[in-house]
């Protein structure tokens, strides 16, 4: 049995989320504020008891800050367990969790492991029956709004069920179950449909048969080494009962020597003296109790056991370890502590936030590819920002979070990867997953994490791209959000695959040669040219319909398109002057450049081959300045990856840095307003000036690409 769905509805900013897991380490990565820690504790809410003795209160800030009105909406938290074996089943609240029939709709929604029952509990944090039946009676009137208005976080109630066969993330299934709240429809309390919320369940005697440990990321390892219930303290529960009685005897024995060993010591005795006649003194000898100072250390094995505690070799405490091996000590110690309790319990779930704290970067992998190893009885769940831990995640095991206006959505890379690949790529004894998963290293997780993706094919546009950007326009690509992935070859469509409304829902720009042929150019290969067709063919057959997935061409190559572009030539040239040393060797080249396009093309090619790419992308990117000239299919990769996230407070910085720069025609109307401007309507009618006056340049090209694609 595992955890392998939660579907969280209306709490915080996970409006409608659905995250998998399966057995072992699982990952949940994303931006700052995406709701990582969100989704930890709303599972906690559900599962782990300790969370609900000490913690749980709900908060107004716990609904979504997209409800004009919080009051009379619910929040749901709901999950799937699958695996249920045999023994599992023996297991009396499991039984509970299983439905009498399964739901082949419902399931439709679910990757299943084939030939398990499954099982499922939610919560629902509700207004009290009393409230909802009075909603429900005032449905479609004034009065719905009054009585909702007096809704008080204290008329909520939290209720937990078994067998729920819906998918809560549904808006139509919250509509059944709660009504059209802003249309002033309720439902009826006393008509609950049970397939859809299920049957009441006792929590408690799920709590019991299921540990949950939460691993804060601010976590104290000393202080909660020296609680009463620290790991140590809980294995010895788990063990006692396993102990030899002789062996349980000779320690008690021991102990009550102990104490009269102690008790006898002249001094401790005569403190206990000196306590009776002081007594006798303030009260009388007939009324004073005979006093004595005696050792008192308990027997039985709980109380020797909060004297256990874990040394180092060199017997130093170990709060005087470091802060990475505290941490790395208290998961061992949990996983210990689950190991002998797994008789006792279904199912363990371990849940930490950011186990890369404190932690070099390869221990992290070690300690990632460990956690792995406790897939029959403990199930970890653990939110991360760690390139390393992206990088050896199992891509199945991997959900990705990110903002999306008011909330977070949630994506999951390998949803129907493998499908894909088999029907599209035939990719027949392949996994497309598993193929992913080996390219996926510590470089190139930017596809886990950016908001944005630009594939490349080789060294030359990886190196000038941010470069061109970052002096075109004032920012660097990492502030725009956006990754730039060299593939390598020309094999985009493996890693396009994973972005997808099902998968990844970002934007990824393929930039690619078309290598077309050029009339007269020696250098120009029919054979490339073809590849280049056929390359464009496959791409379009497979993406052209993927809103998330744009493709853009250079016609030729990126050397000769950059310097088709005649600003762009005095850069090449001065590459040129670099990196040859024959003065008729740098003129020819160089005059050859402003000759021809054919001439040209045959000249950037023999130079691209003698100097090689990387290194010549590298020269340039040096030499580069405010005036270079971004290819246009690259610009318009940069406006599509970027999108959204290309903000108006972006795009005023680029305009600042932009009107600094530019020299040509008069800008000082512009650099007026720039010093006036205080609202943000202000400074887009400033933008929209700049790029009415001057269109050429990249700042202006960028918001007209932006335009077209809708994002501004």
């Amino acid at each position: 049995m595992y955890l392998k769905y939660i579907q969280i509805v209306n709490f915080r900013n996970l409006l409608s989320s659905k995250f998998q897991f399966d057995e072992g380490a699982n990952t949940i990565i994303g931006e700052n504020d995406a709701g990582k820690s969100n989704a930890i504790t709303a599972m906690r809410i559900l599962l782990d008891s300790s969370y609900y003795y000490n913690v749980k209160r709900l908060k107004e800030t716990d609904f979504p800050f997209e409800f004009s009105e919080w009051k009379g909406h619910w929040i749901i938290i709901s999950a799937f367990f699958d695996k249920l074996t045999e023994d599992d089943k023996s297991v009396e609240v499991c039984a509970e969790m299983i439905p009498e029939n399964e739901n082949a709709e419902f399931l439709k929604s679910y990757i299943r492991c084939e030939g398990y029952n499954y099982g499922v509990v939610t919560v629902f944090i509700r207004p009290n029956k009393r409230i909802r039946k009075v909603l429900y009676e005032a449905s479609g009137t004034d009065e719905f709004e009054k009585i909702r208005n007096n809704i008080k976080l204290t008329d909520y109630e939290f209720v937990y069920t078994a067998r729920s066969q819906v998918d809560f993330t549904n808006p139509e299934v919250y509509k059944n179950i709660v009504g059209d709240i802003e249309n002033k429809v309720y439902s009826d309390p006393d008509n609950v449909d049970m397939s859809l919320t299920g049957s009441k369940i006792e929590i408690l005697d799920v709590w019991s048969h299921l540990s949950v440990v939460f691993i804060d990321a601010l976590r104290d390892v000393g202080t909660e080494m020296h609680k009463p219930k620290n790991p140590i303290r809980r294995i010895i529960d788990a063990i006692q009962s396993d102990i030899e009685l002789m062996d349980l005897e000779t320690i008690q024995e021991k102990i009550r020597d102990l104490n009269v060993t102690i008790a006898n010591v002249r001094q401790i005795s005569d403190i206990g003296v000196k306590i009776g006649n002081r007594m006798d003194d303030i009260i009388g000898m007939v009324y004073s109790p005979d006093i004595m100072l005696e050792s008192k250390i308990k027997e039985d094995l709980p109380s020797i056991s909060r004297n256990l505690t874990i040394s180092t070799t060199s017997q130093h405490d170990i709060e005087l370890l470091g802060l990475g091996h505290l941490n790395m000590l208290y998961i061992a110690l949990k996983l210990v502590e689950f190991e002998y309790n797994r008789n006792h319990e279904v199912m363990n779930i371990m849940l930490i936030e950011e186990p890369e704290a404190h932690i070099h970067a390869h221990i992290q992998k070690t300690l990632f590819d460990k956690l792995q190893i406790s897939t029959e009885y403990t199930q970890v769940v653990m939110t991360t920002h760690s390139a390393q831990l992206s990088e050896i995640a199992e891509i199945k095991k991997v959900n990705v979070m990110k903002i999306d206006g008011l909330h977070s959505v949630v994506m999951q890379p390998c949803n129907g990867l493998d499908e894909f690949g088999e029907k599209e790529l035939k990719l027949n004894k392949i996994k497309l997953s598993k193929r992913l998963e080996k390219y996926l290293d510590a470089k190139r997780s930017v596809l886990l994490f950016s908001k944005g993706v630009i594939l490349v094919e080789g060294d030359a546009e990886e190196i000038m791209l941010p470069s061109m950007v970052k002096k075109t326009l004032g920012v660097s690509l990492d502030e725009l959000g956006i990754g730039v992935i060299n593939i390598g070859s020309v094999s985009f469509e493996y890693v396009a695959s994973i972005f997808a409304e099902e998968r990844l829902r970002r934007r990824c720009a393929i930039v690619t040669d078309l290598d077309a042929i050029l009339e007269n150019a020696e250098k120009c290969k029919k054979e490339a040219a073809d590849r280049g067709k056929s390359r464009k063919e496959k791409l379009e057959r497979l993406f052209g319909n993927n809103k998330y997935v744009q493709m853009f061409y250079a016609n030729y190559t990126f050397e000769v398109d950059f310097t088709n572009i005649e600003k762009n030539r005095f850069y090449y040239k001065q590459v040129i002057e670099e990196n040859y040393q024959k003065e008729d060797t740098i003129k020819k080249h160089k005059d050859c450049i402003d000759e021809s396009e054919a001439k040209r093309y045959d000249t950037v090619i023999s130079v691209a081959n003698y100097i090689g790419k990387g290194w010549l992308a590298m020269s340039l990117a040096d030499d580069l300045d405010y005036n270079v000239v971004i290819p246009d299919y690259l610009l318009r990769a940069v406006a599509f990856s970027g999108g959204k996230s290309i903000s108006d407070a972006v795009l005023w910085k680029m305009l600042k840095y932009t009107v600094k720069c530019n020299e040509e025609g008069d800008i000082s109307d512009i650099k007026d307003g720039i010093q006036c401007s205080n609202s943000l309507m202000e400074q887009n009618k400033i933008l929209k000036l700049f790029c009415t006056k001057f269109p050429e340049t990249m700042l202006s090209k960028l918001v007209k690409y932006m335009e077209e694609n809708g994002d501004r």
